[in-house]
């Protein structure tokens, strides 16, 4: 061999070996330095040595199916609901009327205001017709005898059909709330979903019970279970009862409940994770006794709002390992949610969840023909590390990126329509946050989160909704646990926006610090005739003002809050108490100086609504998808 031929080879040798240490052979198990082909698409099982969430490879979406079909509603469902007509009396001879505008209502509709008393003629109450809002004050009402009173629009100087009525006895009691008993055998309340079960266009009531119950971070015997009661919101009469059984751990983290029409017939589905029925403790799973029921069947169920029967049933996300959730116990393995979301933009699609904390799936449904269709699952397990365990305790839907359908806000990270990632902020898990148009001055939606691990900056922050971009955040360190609620609400109209609190934190929707006491951070209405949002005390209501609570006059509120919505009269909100065997609607009675369509027909703000009733929601109130604060 000559020089040259030698030189050249050995060059080839080095350039090969270079080649190979670039690109080494595929070590056993390893699978290369380069994803397999099936990477993207699919769940690959995993190598010996991949411990999740440390793979060898990560994928986003593996499960992506572009051809899914996400509905099948040729127009959008939505509630069909009546004026919500709503008498309280005040004294005196006088009677506080306020009734609903509809999203459906012309623009220039009035309104004129009647009363039959005695079952005697109608007779028109106002001079002229109505349009500066939706109350009335009938400061001569009778009271020796019963009476009725309905409205009735005025479009273009011609009246319409007349409202459902309301009604009040002779000699009625002063409150300033309706009530009806609950079953003698109610010890407690946990939570109350509300929705038209029966199609009349009246909200009922679905009451969880009994309260109380045990979390997952404590491992214990399960000791009951729970039983959900449908109510008629106008009768108060009793509907029916669905029990879940002894297999089903009695706590709120196991028992998620949603109620929405899913089918369009006008009347409300109740959906819940449930297991195979166990009537007593002694029927129950042995695994019950001495900790989580981890070994009995998980369903979805779907049941009939007026009837309280089944109408179908499907597997809820597999537990496979408790392990693959974060921990040895069950814990994290027994985070479960409930949510609805418009897909498609016109049929409601029911969510599961499962998963907080690290690992965490989304099954998404709809019902069409009577049976749970599954339209995708989301997944983060071979997602990398910034999406592992930014989950919350509740789910926000809603349409984000103004494509005519919802997206889903699942604690820190988004999820499109079609069940894929959109965004992450990677910041974690949170235990609250508020989503809606909270700076008007900012395109679209914000989300005003609170984060519960520690953070060196932005553990409270302000996000695009659209895109999770940062527009600020706290500047400072925070600690472990140390942020655990939030607020978003109006307070000040000296500040263009809501005011933003969080812990020790309080900022304008700009991101100015505010100076001063910072206020607190529990549930709020709208309660008197401002579009200030008054907090939610012991007793009552009360404004913020001067960095100090100022008690609403007049009002005593009895009971355990339970839900805020507008479910009655006009556009202000109410409050659902529980209190010694009864279930209360408090409504205010002082005089509106604006009108607004019924909050419940704005889609955010109905979602939110449906979605008290899982997770840690006690303290959280709902948000419209517009600016409704001080301009």
């Amino acid at each position: 061999m000559n020089r040259t031929l030698a030189v050249f080879l050995s060059l080839v040798g080095a350039i090969a070996s270079l080649a190979a240490a670039q690109n080494p052979r595929p070590r056993g198990g390893f699978g290369g330095t380069r994803p397999p082909a099936d990477n993207e698409r699919g769940l690959r099982p995993l190598t010996a040595e991949e411990i999740p969430p440390n793979l060898n490879f990560y994928a986003m979406d593996p499960l992506y199916d572009p051809n899914a079909v996400l509905g099948w509603a040729e127009t959008r469902i939505e509630e069909r609901i009546n004026r919500g007509m709503l008498a309280q009396p005040l004294g005196d001879g006088k009677v506080y009327l306020g009734w609903r505008l509809l999203k459906s209502d012309p623009q220039d509709v009035a309104f004129n205001v009647y009363r039959s008393t005695a079952g005697g003629t109608p007779v028109r109450l106002n001079e002229q017709p109505l349009a500066a809002t939706t109350d009335f004050i009938d400061d001569k009402a009778p009271q020796d005898r019963p009476s009725s009173w309905f409205v009735k629009p005025v479009v273009e100087g011609r009246e319409q059909d007349a409202s459902e009525v309301a009604e009040l006895p002779a000699d009625p009691p002063v409150r300033q709330c309706r009530s009806f008993s609950l079953k003698d055998d109610i010890r407690g309340v946990a939570t109350v979903g509300i929705a038209d079960l029966d199609g009349d266009g009246v909200y009922d009531f679905v009451v969880k019970h009994p309260g109380g119950g045990k979390d997952p971070g404590r491992a214990g015997p399960n000791r009951g279970s729970y039983k959900y009661d449908g109510y008629n919101g106008k009768t108060g009469q009793f509907l029916w009862r669905i029990d879940l059984g002894w297999n089903v751990d009695m706590g709120i983290w196991w028992t998620p409940m949603v109620v929405r029409d899913l089918d369009g017939d006008n009347r409300a589905e109740v959906c819940v994770r449930t297991s195979t029925y166990a009537a007593t403790q002694d029927e129950m799973l042995p695994s019950g006794r001495a900790g989580f029921l981890l070994d009995a069947p998980e369903y979805l169920a779907v049941y009939d709002g007026a009837t309280g029967q089944e109408i179908d049933r499907v597997p809820w996300i597999e537990l496979c390992k408790v392990q693959d959730w974060g921990d040895n116990t069950g814990n994290r393995a027994s985070r479960h949610m409930l949510a609805t979301a418009y897909l498609d933009g016109r049929t409601p699609a029911i969510l599961a969840a499962r998963g907080t904390y690290g690992m965490m799936k989304i099954d998404a449904y709809v019902l069409q023909n009577r049976k749970l269709r599954k339209v995708w699952r989301w997944t983060n397990e071979r997602a990398p590390f910034m999406y592992q365990g930014q989950g919350q305790h509740t789910i926000k839907t809603g349409d984000i990126d103004g494509d005519g359908c919802d997206e889903i806000i699942n604690g820190s990270l988004a999820i499109d329509h079609d069940g894929r990632t959109l965004w992450c902020t990677g910041l974690g898990h949170g235990d609250a946050s508020y989503m809606g148009d909270l700076d008007p001055d900012h395109p679209g939606w914000e989300i005003w989160y609170i984060i519960e691990e520690p953070h060196p900056r932005n553990g409270a922050c302000l996000v695009d909704a659209r895109t999770g971009r940062i527009l600020f955040g706290a500047d400072e360190p925070t600690r472990d646990n140390e942020l655990s609620n939030c607020m978003a609400a109006d307070l000040d109209p000296a500040h263009p926006g809501l005011e933003l609190a969080g812990g020790r934190f309080y900022y304008s929707s700009k991101g100015t610090r505010l100076p001063g006491r910072v206020p607190p951070q529990g549930l709020m209405a709208w309660w008197d005739a401002d579009p200030l949002r008054e907090f939610i005390t012991r007793g009552g209501l009360a404004r913020w003002s001067d960095e100090s609570l100022s008690p609403v006059e007049g009002l005593r509120i009895e009971g355990y809050v339970v839900q805020v919505a507008d479910i009655l009269g006009d556009w202000r909100e109410e409050l659902v108490t529980v209190v010694a065997g009864e279930l209360r609607i408090y409504s205010t009675t002082i005089p509106a100086a604006d009108r607004r369509i019924c909050l419940m027909q704005d889609p955010l703000y109905r979602s939110d609504v449906a979605h008290h009733t899982m997770g840690y929601t006690n303290r959280l109130y709902p948000m419209t998808s517009y600016y409704s604060g001080t301009k």
